[in-house]
């Protein structure tokens, strides 16, 4: 009697080996917040000067009850390469480690992965690492495009391989061109529509008044600026209050920065060229004409009464731009425009000054 008892015995025993949970590893990632890169920054295992720009967190689940589980893995990275110029390059580079343990949680950087401890083998597509240094070489920037990094982490104890992706989307803005006010413009208005082009999203708008002992616009960028303002977008509108007012008969040097984040630190700039222009009693201001004619269009004959008063009144801007009761940018206005044109039907009401 005794036999049948032995077997339930080892038949309860046997059962949570059976249905032992097999442990499971969740991937996190963290990135620096840049969209300029070098080849050296891309090739993490040959960087003569290397950056962090990744960090790769590894947290096992499902050990014994209070303890964490230990798991001998291998981690493969890939990266695949979608270039703003239409060229693609999937498998552009492999890396691949040796066996590790992770017991809990561990961590990888960029700057660990060349290290021949960690490192069983790293590969670069000739033809991708080519194309790239022939892109890359008037600017020493990695080409603009989408970079997505694929890690995969691996193991016999694990049920399935985890996975987990970051990417980095390259811009590469490498030059700040002005197109209004244009230079030496004498005609402009008190309250200026200033525009440029970048690639990047943030610029930096410099205003300075040149005085009269100035020999140079560049020495008029020495001063105390009448306006120093950070923008999202590529165009600023001069402000009516909050800074000092610019005056008819004054020259004024301006400039850009942009702003853009690389693996040297978060304050990166490209400057553009100085220009000068000179305010004039009653001065237009063309951009901001042509921003308000876009508008016109935008909204549809049902609007024209409005317009036609605004132009038979003559009427210049304050320096503030208004909507239902709410000051806007000009890039939000313009955003604005788009938006009516896309559905003018979907306008309900606006109050915009």
């Amino acid at each position: 009697m005794r036999t049948p008892f032995l077997l339930i015995a080892i038949v309860v025993t046997a059962l949570p080996m059976v249905f032992a949970q097999a442990p499971v590893v969740d991937i996190t990632t963290a990135t620096a917040p840049v969209n300029v890169l070098t080849i050296q920054d891309v090739d993490f295992v040959n960087a003569r000067t290397p950056k962090w720009l990744f960090t790769i967190n590894l947290r096992t689940l499902g050990g014994a009850e209070g303890t964490p589980a230990a798991v001998t893995a291998t981690m493969t990275i890939t990266l695949d390469a979608a270039m703003a110029t239409g060229e693609s390059f999937p498998n552009m580079s492999t890396y691949q480690t040796v066996p590790f343990e992770i017991r809990g949680s561990r961590s990888f950087t960029n700057l660990d992965l060349a290290s021949p401890s960690i490192r069983r083998m790293y590969t670069m597509d000739e033809t991708a690492k080519k194309r790239l240094e022939q892109l890359a070489l008037p600017t020493g920037f990695v080409p603009a495009g989408v970079y997505k990094f694929t890690v995969t982490v691996e193991s016999r104890q694990l049920a399935e391989p985890a996975t987990a992706s970051f990417t980095f989307v390259l811009s590469n803005p490498s030059r700040v061109e002005l197109v209004f006010p244009l230079n030496e413009d004498r005609s402009i208005g008190e309250f200026p529509l200033f525009q440029w082009t970048f690639d990047g999203p943030r610029s930096r708008i410099a205003v300075f008044e040149m005085l009269p002992n100035q020999a140079s616009v560049e020495e008029a960028t020495n001063g105390v600026p009448q306006v120093i303002s950070e923008v999202i977008g590529t165009s600023f509108l001069y402000p009516s209050a909050g800074v000092r007012p610019l005056e008819a008969g004054k020259t004024y040097v301006w400039y850009v920065e942009g702003l853009y984040g690389g693996t040297g630190g978060p304050g990166n700039t490209v400057r553009s060229r100085l220009r000068t222009f000179t305010v004039q009693a009653g001065g237009t201001n063309a951009a901001l004409q042509s921003l308000l004619d876009d508008l016109e269009k935008a909204l549809g004959p049902a609007h024209k009464a409005t317009f036609d008063r605004i132009h038979a009144g003559l009427l210049s801007p304050t320096g503030q731009l208004r909507l239902d009761g709410k000051t806007i940018t000009v890039n939000e206005l313009v955003q604005l425009i788009h938006k009516f044109r896309a559905n003018p039907g979907g306008v309900i009401a606006t109050d915009l000054e």
